[in-house]
């Protein structure tokens, strides 16, 4: 796919997001190289480092947080086997260096097989488990804010021309731009649908939700620079 469509994809997959390519209405942090993308305030090809950094922090950050969800979800429903499989999977990409497509694979293919529903939910009953529960609402949040961040870093980084040092991982790094913007538009909806019945069960049983600090700590894991971004966090 060429550049030129692989970006009019990128702005579809935010409008069907909401997010603008700003991401204003979230009031996420700007994305480096995002001033540089046509369109966006300017062009040119020096963002495409800074983009492609970006990149590989929100991937590694939502991909990590949407697998560590599921994972504590297993747990609370008493699945440890496929629970530790999971958090296996959840190391992985937290000690990514750079996106792998492999790697993203895994990840995107372990939340498809383990989606979050009331049947599930509805076994727990000790207070261990509901536990679980509030963490994983904290890692749902974390995805719902990172997922689009991750795509708006995508967006950002097609637009750029590699410079002659980063040509060698360009290829890897646009491979993993284009299954960003593929993918995690519905792995979002997925998230949004797990987030809200994780959240109804919550209220039923009367299980406080993770707070904002509680949440930023958990998107430092793997963005050290993570801050509380508007309501998302």
């Amino acid at each position: 796919m060429k550049k030129t469509s692989l970006f009019v994809a990128a702005i579809a997959s935010l409008g069907m997001m909401g997010l603008t390519p700003a991401s204003a209405q979230f009031g996420l942090p700007s994305i480096p190289g995002a001033n540089l993308v046509p369109g966006m305030g300017g062009g040119g090809g020096s963002g495409f480092s800074a983009a492609a950094a970006s990149l590989t922090t929100n991937l590694k950050t939502a991909l990590y947080n949407q697998v560590m969800a599921i994972a504590l979800i297993q747990e609370a429903q008493g699945d440890k086997v496929k629970a530790g499989r999971l958090r296996a999977t959840a190391a992985a990409m937290q000690a990514m260096k750079q996106p792998s497509k492999d790697q993203m694979e895994k990840s995107l293919k372990a939340v498809e097989e383990n989606p979050v529903n009331r049947e599930g939910l509805a076994k727990v009953k000790d207070a261990e488990g509901q536990k679980k529960v509030s963490q994983a609402s904290g890692h749902m949040s974390v995805v719902l804010v990172y997922d689009g961040l991750a795509i708006a870093s995508a967006t950002a980084m097609i637009a750029q021309k590699p410079g002659p040092a980063d040509l060698a991982n360009a290829p890897a790094i646009l491979e993993a731009a284009q299954m960003a913007l593929t993918a995690l538009p519905t792995q979002t909806t997925n998230f949004q649908k797990y987030n809200e019945v994780t959240e109804a069960y919550m209220k039923e049983n009367n299980i406080a939700k993770p707070t904002a600090a509680e949440k930023q700590a958990i998107a430092k894991k793997t963005d050290p620079a993570a801050k509380s971004i508007g309501a998302g966090l």
